[in-house]
């Protein structure tokens, strides 16, 4: 394969909703205290060892933009600060930093009160032995307010259907950048352009892998078995922490149950290298769903990542909602690490943004 077979990769995209496209009309992140993010971390910093564990709410500040910022603060190299999961830049959020200074005992720590700003908050500094490793929080907590949304019965019954089986678990359109840009960079990478920027790469390949998953569960949501079990599904527990292997035909039925209570979910590839692939009727499917991106698929694997398995639902835990004065909708959930809100949101309503 050459570079020159790999087509740019279409955007905007409109992908399937589950429930019949929204009629409501919103605005989301009117300000930022309409969109709150709290990361659960899943576990307690010990107190001691070479990693500082920062835990900081950011208002209206890209995680990437604080992190290069903590690291000049110790005097580190930026690879050596680190979080579990990107977050909204327009928003109020809090996570955790970690950063890696070995050899250095507390008593030489840089003065950490100086990332104090309007838009930065710390409220503590803790050691630990471990590295904070992308990807390891639990989920996020959110409270959204939409506003400028009219109340109706068509969208009482989406709320009440996403309380009840949940929404596509899209990648939301952050992923891929303004204008779809991480896509286009994507693409210029592949075709021979030096990239220097780790993060800018890694954000360019998560895209197409990212636009990959989305056709894929766009066209199991319209066909209707994003929540149909087949067999060789692979599927996943609702905590998001373990999958359950593949169907045999005679299990069918009974996984098709936890599917419905929602105790699993189908999964579908982020694409990346297969060792010795099964042929099943899940994983034909795929193929066949994903074949006009062949090329890209190939790419990825020259790039040297490793299929992985995503949920195919985003299950909205402790989900609730309430009106507010003044045409305003709350939403309260949870979601696992990985899912996107905004994925939530475009199942309700077509969610306009402050231009920025």
């Amino acid at each position: 394969m050459t570079s020159l077979e790999l087509q740019p990769l279409l955007w905007p995209v409109d992908w399937a909703y589950a429930s019949g496209m929204p009629q409501s009309e919103a605005h989301i992140k009117t300000h930022c205290s309409d969109f709150l993010v709290t990361e659960h971390l899943g576990y307690e910093p010990c107190g001691e060892g070479e990693h500082v564990y920062l835990d900081i709410t950011k208002t209206d500040t890209n995680t990437d933009f604080l992190a290069r910022n903590i690291a000049k603060l110790a005097g580190v190299p930026a690879r050596q600060v680190n979080y579990s999961g990107l977050k909204d830049r327009r928003g109020i959020t809090r996570q955790w930093f970690g950063v890696h200074l070995p050899g250095k005992a507390e008593s030489v720590d840089p003065d950490w009160q100086l990332l104090q700003s309007p838009e930065v908050h710390l409220h503590q500094v803790i050691r630990h032995q471990r590295k904070l490793k992308t990807g390891v929080h639990q989920g996020n907590f959110f409270a959204i307010r939409l506003c400028n949304i009219k109340a109706s019965d068509a969208l009482e019954q989406k709320l009440a259907v996403i309380s009840q089986q949940g929404a596509p678990n899209y990648f939301g359109d952050q992923r891929f950048g303004h204008h779809g840009g991480n896509l286009s960079l994507a693409l210029s990478m592949m075709q021979g352009k030096r990239i220097k920027d780790r993060f800018k790469r890694g954000m360019a390949l998560s895209s197409v892998r990212s636009y990959l998953f989305n056709q894929l569960l766009s066209q199991r949501v319209s066909d209707g078995s994003w929540l149909k079990a087949a067999v060789g599904e692979r599927c996943i527990f609702s905590d998001g922490f373990s999958q359950f292997e593949a169907c045999e035909p005679s299990a069918l039925a009974g996984v098709q149950q936890r599917i419905d209570t929602g105790d699993l979910a189908p999964t579908g590839v982020m694409a990346g290298r297969v060792g010795n692939p099964l042929v099943t009727p899940a994983s034909v499917y795929e193929a066949q769903v994903l074949a006009p991106w062949l090329p890209w698929i190939e790419a990825l694997v020259e790039q040297d990542l490793t299929a992985q398995r995503r949920s195919l639902r985003l299950w909205p835990k402790d989900f609730s909602w309430q009106w507010c004065k003044g045409n305003v909708l709350e939403l309260n959930f949870h979601l696992m690490r990985g899912s996107y809100a905004t994925a939530l949101v475009r199942e309700i309503a077509h969610a306009e943004q402050p231009k920025s």
